[in-house]
Formats: structure tokens, sequence, C-alpha cells
């Protein structure tokens, strides 16, 4: 891509390739009570950033992105399952700036509009023509699973008192890391199978993933709420344990520790204690080191795209990087 506008423009049409064939994965209409809430979480926007990843991945290594398109719905299918049932595990009223499914519906109804979204994710990726169907069935088992890992990981954060910073690291790796991951090794792996390659774009999904998990932590106390789609602080009031939480207990004055203390052991955690906790954040640097935690990996993802030998390819996902790292939602 010779130009930001350039590579705007393919992202862009990428992105119209993968709603249009989502809508047609999407087409079926009964039962209603099934297929209308997945319908509703799909068309209720997102960046697609996944799928259109791995669709970069398969041409940055000479392949064609049509090849990919049914492995990219594939994955989109997934990551929307894992978020109609985050929402319901976290309790959460808004999506993307709209209501959550289980809140439009019901609980019922969002766990088997989930479940709907896992079928059909299988059903896409194994229409996808690849000598080797086993291997990138195998991945994608493999990554969903270990996408539950991360949520179980995250969960199981909620009510310990001490988590340190390499358990923070390990559940991320899991809960937003693998799916990118596999976005760039399935997506190399449908290009041309070259390994030095599928290793590298691999690598650079991983890294990417554990930075857009960084700076969704991030955002989660520093953004405006009508720029998140969702409840500002949501982070904070179900006491996740994310990076921000963790570097200030262990950082903070004995003071500032005490207050966050105080806060977690309620039962319910209001607006204004979230001002409190971010207001600890700013005095503990937490919101400082943070951030540079997060451009150490976005600088190591760029770093794996050496291992890329077409120059072109490797411009392809930098400008893909550097889209990522300016997002504000």
């Amino acid at each position: 891509m010779k130009t930001k506008a350039d590579f705007e423009t393919k992202n862009s049409f990428l992105r119209d390739e993968v709603n249009n064939h989502i809508r047609l994965a999407l087409g079926k209409e009964s039962p209603q009570t099934l297929f209308e809430p997945m319908r509703y979480t799909l068309e209720a926007g997102g960046k697609r950033l996944r799928p259109v990843l791995l669709l970069l991945a398969c041409q940055a290594v000479g392949g064609d992105y049509k090849d990919a398109l049914d492995a990219a719905v594939a994955v989109e299918l997934l990551h929307n399952f894992t978020l109609i049932h985050d929402d319901v595990m976290d309790n959460d009223d808004r999506r993307r700036g709209h209501p959550t499914v289980h809140r439009k519906w019901d609980t019922n109804v969002a766990i088997l509009a989930g479940d709907g979204l896992v079928a059909l994710s299988y059903r896409y990726l194994l229409r996808t023509k690849h000598p080797d169907l086993g291997r990138l069935g195998s991945l994608f088992s493999n990554t969903l699973l270990e996408l539950c890992e991360g949520q179980a990981y995250d969960r199981e954060f909620e009510t310990e008192r001490n988590v340190a910073l390499k358990d923070y690291f390990k559940m991320i790796r899991k809960k937003t890391g693998a799916l990118l991951s596999s976005c760039g090794e399935l997506g190399a792996l449908i290009g041309g199978e070259d390994e030095k390659s599928v290793i590298a774009l691999k690598e650079f999904g991983l890294n990417l993933g554990i930075a857009f998990q960084i700076q969704d932590d991030l955002l989660d106390v520093t953004a405006e709420e009508e720029q998140l789609g969702k409840t500002w602080g949501s982070d904070i009031r179900q006491k996740k344990k994310t990076i921000l939480l963790i570097h200030a207990l262990n950082e903070a004055s004995q003071k500032d520790r005490e207050v966050i203390g105080q806060i977690l052991a309620k039962p319910k955690v209001e607006l204004r204690d979230v001002g409190d906790v971010k207001s600890v954040y700013q005095r503990a640097g937490t919101l400082a080191s943070s951030s540079q935690m997060l451009r150490d990996h976005f600088e190591l993802a760029r770093k794996s795209l050496l291992s890329i030998d077409s120059p072109e390819g490797r411009n392809l996902l930098e400008n893909f990087l550097d889209s990522v790292i300016h997002r504000t939602h």
C-alpha cells in the first residue's frame, strides 16, 4: 500500500466482503429465537479486525483472499460467540452501543445464540478449500479451548486478592491473543503454507492480541462511554484484575491500596467508585506504566513482520497494525 488512504480503501473493501458473507451465513429465519439474536449481534457493528487480519495474512504470503473468506467468516462468528457469553457472565448492559443480547431477550436466548454461532463457525471453517483441512480444524478447536480457558482465568481472578502480572499475561494470551494469533496462522496456512511465514504471522497476531487487551483495559477508564459503546468503567465495576488494577495494587501508596481494597470489598461498585479508582491509577503512575507495556507489545508485533519476505506483504500488515494502534474504542 503506497499511502494510508490506499490501505483504508483495501481495509474497507475486505470488511465489506466479510459482511456480505456473514449476511449469507445468517440468512436463515427460523427458529426466530435462534437466528434473530445471532443476526442482531453481527449487525450491531464491529471492526471486523480478526477476519480482516486473516485475509491480509493470506495476501501477505502471496495467497488469494477469496480462498480465505470462509475461514474469515468462521473466526468472526466465533469471536461474536465469545462476546455474547462474556456479556452474560459479566452482566453487561451494552455492547457496541446497543443492549446486550441477554438484556434485549433473556439469558437462555443469549446462551443458545452463542452456541449457534460456534456451530456455524465450524460449518464455515470446514468449507475452506485446503489440502490439510484437519490442521485448520485442529488449530480452530485448540483456539476455542484457549478462549474458554482465558475466560475461566478471568473469572477466577475476580475473587483472588493477589494476581501476579505473569498470571494476567497468561490469561490474556488465551482470552484475546489466541484468536488473533490463529487469524495470522490460518491466513498464512491458507495463503501458502511457508512455515517461516506461518510462525511469523502467528507471533504477530499473538503480540497484537496482547497489546489489544492492554489497550482495552486502558480505554475502559480513559475513553468516553459513547466511544466505547459499552458501560464506562465496567472492568472496575466487575472487579476484573486488569493490568491497571494489578499495577495499582502493587505500586500505589498504602493509603491508595486501602482505598481500592475498600471499593473491591463492596457488594456493588458504583460509578463514583470508578472515578476514585481512576484517581488512584493516576497517582500511582499506572496509566503511564500500562501505556508503555502496550507500546512494547505493539513493537514486538511489528518486529515479527521482519520474517515476511514480501515487502508489499509486510507493508499491508504494518498499515493494519497502525490502524489498531490509533483506535479509540
